[in-house]
């Protein structure tokens, strides 16, 4: 059970030695993005036209972009697609 915030939680996390961190959750995953914490992102692009659904950042909007670099594309043989991309620190 986390005891500190979001934040604190996953630098915690980020310093252990082991497996990455996975967010399944839009809400904790746009969190973390504004607070510059996530170093990969993977998206799975599903081949429907929907009129609407959830936004990654429609609750936690980003207060600058976050430039990525990709470094894998997946086609699977239901027509997904699976990008994965590093995040560009800029200094």
């Amino acid at each position: 059970m986390a005891t500190r915030s979001l934040e604190e939680e996953v630098k915690v996390l980020k310093k252990q030695v082991g497996r990455d961190i996975s967010i399944g959750s839009l809400s904790i995953a746009s969190q973390l993005s504004s607070l510059g914490l996530i170093d990969e992102y993977r998206f799975v692009i599903h081949p429907v036209i929907v009129g609407q659904g959830p936004r990654l950042f429609s609750d936690h909007p980003l207060k600058t972009p976050v430039r990525l670099d990709l470094i894998d594309t997946k086609t699977f043989s239901s027509g997904n697609i699976a990008h994965h991309y590093k995040t560009r620190r800029e200094n």
